[in-house]
């Protein structure tokens, strides 16, 4: 089942996709070219643009779109002057790149790998990671953390967001609680089923501990974060923050 997961995931992704996911539609020809001139923006989390200050410099940066495809990031910094590279687990997430680069002219290495595993690049591949919310659909994100670490050059940027479990909480409609945390169905063979039946894909809660104090154990610093909402819904209608984006430098 542990091993599956991962599988199970790229799948119910590519299924969401096709079925025109939010996070799987990939941006206009209209906003490329704003975003050439200088006009855009990009979010880690529902709602909140990420500040630009955060970024650095993007021309001619190496960045990596860790679980980014959809078409939806990449192209911004591409159009900006970034090298770009995306990986991701899901053949229609990565399509999207593809589509995209093709459209629009410019050239984007688009590698589909399990971020579970090592991390197919070389050390101090990259100045700046992007990690959209994504690391819900994995069990253990300590590892990932070592990893970012690994392909950073020294000073370069981790850009994440990040779920705080409350989601998990809840029903469907947002208003019972329901399920206890950490919300894990691998451990609990009802969940797991009800995750199959429901098209939720396999996901996790994650602690503040793992999220942001895995980033800190493999040796980053933690210069920023913001909080943010579902940008929908009984939670969101509250302001309840669901989310976080951090930004961490590698030393």
């Amino acid at each position: 089942m542990a091993q599956k997961y991962i599988e199970l995931n790229s799948k119910t992704i590519d299924k969401w996709v096709e079925d025109g996911w939010l996070w799987g539609q990939p941006i206009s020809h209209e906003i490329f070219e704003k975003a050439k001139k200088h006009d855009w923006f990009v979010v880690l989390t529902p709602t909140k643009p990420v500040p630009k200050e955060w970024f650095g410099e993007i021309k001619g940066a190496e960045i990596l779109g860790l679980a980014s495809g959809g078409g939806q990031q990449m192209p911004i910094f591409s159009a900006l002057g970034a090298k770009c590279t995306v990986l991701d687990y899901s053949e229609k997430q990565l399509e999207s790149e593809k589509e995209v680069a093709k459209r629009e002219k410019y050239e984007i290495n688009t590698v589909r790998a399990d971020m579970t595993k090592p991390l197919p690049f070389e050390d101090e591949s990259f100045d700046l990671i992007f990690h959209p919310v994504s690391n819900c659909y994995v069990e253990d994100v300590v590892p990932i953390w070592k990893e970012c670490y690994r392909v950073l050059k020294k000073g370069g940027i981790l850009l994440a967001g990040l779920d705080n479990g409350f989601n998990y909480l809840f029903d469907e409609e947002e208003t019972t609680f329901t399920n206890q945390l950490p919300y894990n169905p691998l451990k609990d063979p009802e969940l797991y089923e009800k995750s199959l039946k429901n098209d939720w894909g396999i996901q996790f809660s994650h602690t503040i501990e793992e999220q942001i104090g895995g980033q800190l154990q493999a040796g980053f610093i933690l210069t920023d974060i913001f909080q943010d909402t579902n940008g929908s819904g009984k939670l969101h209608e509250f302001n309840v923050p669901t989310f976080y984006a951090t930004r961490a430098i590698k030393k």
